[in-house]
């Protein structure tokens, strides 16, 4: 800045930095500490939904421990009545061969009876119940001791189900069928099944309860939405937004300065005119100069100021969004700037021709050429004076100042004229 800057520039560059400051460190501020919406928390819902389709399974189990008492023991009726051995009892022993009375065998003696064999016949139908149970049960351990624990007293009967569901089902042939409804009989005839069918039970209990507790939960639990991501981060789009808002205001400081020493480097060397005998040229160019409308782009930056503020307050969880209100506020607050410029045309041309004087203090005083240019011909005068050659122009702001200042005497004279009592002169 020197002093060749305008008090108008000096003063819209200063505004123009102030509301910048406000508005980006509000908007700054609103993007850094926006969250997102609160809504109803997925993770609760989708745990809640879990816990209640492990309810069916764990129901399944626990009718399936509770039929397991009853089936073995319709199995082991069944075995015994198809004569199947039973696996906890000894083998029978032979019955004793008949003596006579003497102490041996009679003569012709009928032969001890055979032993009934067993059927075979329907061995693994009335098993398969039994079996059913079994495969099912087979499933609920993993479940069950994870939710409470393992049992000491139920571990034996946990492994019997485990080898009696490995059993594979046997074929068409009765012996082969036979032969697995023993070997089922076998594993779980004398098993703690109460152990097992309590500890489903008890499961299905705290299932029910845990289903019933996220169901709560789902109902009220709440989380942040996670702010949207988009074209930039939310870091980058915040530090290209601010980035821009301070190019455009560097730019407008480059072009006040720029302005301000362009018109150091006109009028400078025209004070040499003065000493020379041409002060009409160094008041020509005042005129010219004073006519150019203020430098910098004040608008640029408050445009770019209230964009960002605006699309951070309207939508401030999209980032790119405020990148977006600040490149729509350069281009519209430059078009208001030239707008305003084009309004307010000529209307600060004598306040600024006034204050280029104050600088340059011209030898023709600068009030007599503007007292010769009537009110409302400003912008058709200085039309005039920018078509005419330097030397024309100058001879043009002589003449008129000379006009000026005759017409100053004259009203002077009359002046006097009037004050002795004498007429003015024609």
């Amino acid at each position: 800045m020197n002093e060749y800057t305008r008090r108008e520039e000096v003063r819209a560059t200063f505004i123009a930095s102030a509301i910048l400051v406000l508005c980006i460190a509000v908007a700054v501020l609103r993007l850094v500490t926006v969250e997102g919406r609160l809504v109803p928390d997925p993770g609760a819902r989708r745990q809640a939904e879990e816990a209640e389709a492990r309810v069916a399974p764990a129901r399944a189990c626990a009718l399936a421990g509770e039929k397991l008492i009853v089936e073995i023991d319709l199995f082991k009726a069944a075995a015994k009545s198809a004569r199947m051995p039973d696996p906890g009892a000894a083998p029978p022993a032979p019955p004793p061969p008949a003596t006579s009375t003497k102490g041996r065998p009679p003569r012709n003696a009928p032969p001890p009876p055979k032993p009934k064999e067993p059927d075979k016949q329907g061995a693994w139908a009335s098993a398969q119940p039994l079996y059913k149970q079994v495969k099912t049960l087979a499933g609920c351990r993993e479940a069950t001791e994870a939710l409470l624990g393992a049992r000491v007293n139920a571990i034996p009967a946990w492994e019997a189900i485990a080898k009696a569901a490995a059993i594979t089902p046997p074929g068409a042939a009765e012996a082969e069928q036979f032969e697995a409804a023993k070997q089922l009989l076998s594993l779980v005839a004398d098993i703690q099944a109460d152990k097992v069918a309590q500890a489903t039970k008890d499961a299905e209990a705290a299932f029910k309860a845990n289903a019933e507790r996220d169901r709560d939960r789902a109902l009220t639990a709440m989380v942040r939405e996670p702010l949207p991501q988009g074209v930039f981060s939310r870091r980058v789009a915040v530090s290209v937004g601010v980035g821009l808002t301070v190019c455009a205001l560097f730019i407008s400081y480059l072009g006040v300065r720029a302005a301000s020493m362009r018109r150091l480097a006109t009028l400078l060397p025209l004070r040499d005119a003065v000493r020379s005998g041409r002060p009409g040229m160094q008041a020509a160019e005042i005129l010219k100069t004073a006519a150019a409308h203020n430098s910098g782009e004040p608008g640029l930056v408050i445009g770019a100021a209230i964009g960002g503020f605006s699309a951070a307050l309207l939508a401030p969880r999209d980032a790119d969004l405020f990148v977006a209100g600040v490149m729509a506020g350069l281009l519209i607050g430059l078009g208001a700037q030239w707008a305003f410029r084009l309004a307010l045309g000529a209307g600060r041309w004598r306040a600024r021709t006034t204050e280029l004087a104050e600088v340059e203090k011209p030898a023709i005083p600068i009030v007599l050429v503007l007292s010769g240019v009537k009110p409302g011909l400003e912008l058709e005068f200085i039309q005039f004076l920018r078509s005419l050659p330097p030397a024309d122009a100058a001879a043009a702001v002589e003449k008129l100042a000379s006009q000026a200042e005759e017409r100053i005497l004259a009203a002077a004279d009359a002046g006097a004229a009037l004050t002795h009592g004498k007429p003015p002169p024609g």
